[in-house]
């Protein structure tokens, strides 16, 4: 019986199942039988079809929010419901979605900026500015598009710390850093990751920065960039965004047509620049290809020297890789947001992911349905904006962050994907 507790339970089990695989067909055969549970079983079962559409990016996942019981949602499922209202261009509903979340949420950039992006869509531009200034100095993804907001640039202020040689000789005779070094020289990178933060979590900004020299000087790339990521007033770009292999990537760049600073902005998300790690999934060297990806990357160009031992070597990586790049750039609009989710997350989810109807770049991309892809287009697309310009020759034009955005439409093309999925 529906109004049984066990009635109550089996009931929303079938809609949880039913919604995980198709939440459009599930909302359908929901609301013919929803009426006969009670309301507050009723106000669940909205808010987790609705949860579950917004996952799926179903269109009309914004409208089943409205019958939702929101109160008793978690955090993951409040950040959907922002995310219909984005995917719906819903206004109001953003800004009423945002104003609910838990606090702790409302100080995350993302939610900061796009309620300044509604509070602005509804005519509340004096409220919008002083959020845009706060966010603006911010150097992240949501930092730049503020910073664009209000009609300027992002500006790195880099300042160098000076380094003795007695300085980096007394660091490196650190027991703990010793075994960094060890460790990393024994291919053992998740433990020598690890006693990296330990040693470097309680720095202040200056020795940061003294630590990330050290490293860079060491061949740490990875722990260089790490230490100089985690200033919080005085930062050294030079550190933070390093440019190794200039003569290696700038041909792969010019090869195969693509902008240098994407091609930095894949590989220092990818690898932080070590030329020959191996993550769990396979996937080796700079721009971290697979074998299989490798293997159909050398038969596109004519590589019949191409051996898989060779896959690390720095030249071929970042030659296949910007190949592999531009490949599916040209085949998803030029745009870097779809083209790096690709990457990520294989070209058979980019191009699904595309919406029914034409939507801002940003938009997109706050709601790309897995959060690791999510974070990894917003760190490589400010990572290549940081790129851009240090790479800059002078008189330059500059090219924002909403330009490289654009905008993403349906999908029109049918290139195979297969040989990367």
């Amino acid at each position: 019986h529906w109004k049984s507790r066990s009635g109550k339970i089996l009931a929303l089990y079938a809609l949880e199942r039913a919604g995980r695989k198709d939440a459009g067909d599930a909302h359908a055969a929901w609301v013919k039988w929803r009426g006969r549970l009670p309301a507050e079983a009723r106000g669940y079962g909205n808010a987790r079809i609705a949860y579950l559409a917004a996952r799926q990016l179903e269109p009309d996942a914004d409208a089943w929010y409205r019958d939702a019981d929101l109160a008793r949602q978690n955090a993951d499922e409040r950040a959907w419901h922002v995310r219909a209202a984005l995917r719906a261009g819903d206004w109001p509903a953003v800004l009423a979605a945002i104003d609910v979340l838990p606090p702790e949420m409302t100080r995350d950039a993302a939610w900061r900026y796009w309620r300044a992006r509604a509070l602005d869509k509804l005519g509340r531009s004096a409220e919008a500015a002083p959020i845009y200034a706060a966010l603006a100095p911010e150097y992240s993804f949501y930092g730049i598009l503020a910073a664009e907001a209000r009609g300027t640039r992002p500006v790195t202020h880099s300042t160098p710390v000076p380094v003795t040689s007695e300085w980096l000789t007394d660091f490196g005779a650190r027991a703990d850093v010793q075994r960094v070094v060890k460790l990393a020289a024994l291919d053992m990178r998740a433990e020598s990751v690890r006693e990296w933060y330990e040693i470097v979590r309680a720095m202040d900004d200056e020795t940061l920065l003294k630590a990330a020299e050290f490293a860079r000087r060491a061949g740490l790339s990875d722990r260089s960039i790490n230490a100089a990521d985690r200033t919080q007033e005085r930062h050294d770009f030079r550190l933070r965004y390093p440019t190794p292999y200039q003569a290696q990537f700038l041909a792969a760049a010019r090869a195969n047509d693509i902008e240098p600073s994407l091609l930095y902005g894949i590989a220092r998300q990818e690898s932080r620049f070590v030329a020959d790690i191996v993550s769990s999934a396979g996937a080796m060297g700079l721009m971290q290809l697979r074998p299989p990806t490798a293997r159909w990357v050398s038969k596109q160009l004519n590589r019949s020297d191409y051996r898989p031992d060779a896959i690390t070597a720095v030249d071929v990586n970042s030659q296949f890789g910007a190949f592999y790049l531009k490949y599916w750039l040209d085949r998803l609009d030029g745009l870097p947001a779809l083209a790096a989710a690709a990457y990520n997350a294989g070209p058979g989810r980019a191009q699904a992911w595309r919406p029914q109807s034409p939507i801002e770049g940003a938009i997109w991309v706050e709601t790309i349905p897995f959060n690791e892809t999510r974070d990894y287009v917003k760190k490589v697309l400010a990572n290549t904006m940081f790129y851009a310009s240090a790479l800059a020759k002078p008189g330059a034009p500059y090219v924002s962050l909403t330009e490289r955005l654009g905008t993403i439409r349906p999908r029109t093309t049918t290139a195979s994907v297969a040989q990367s999925e």
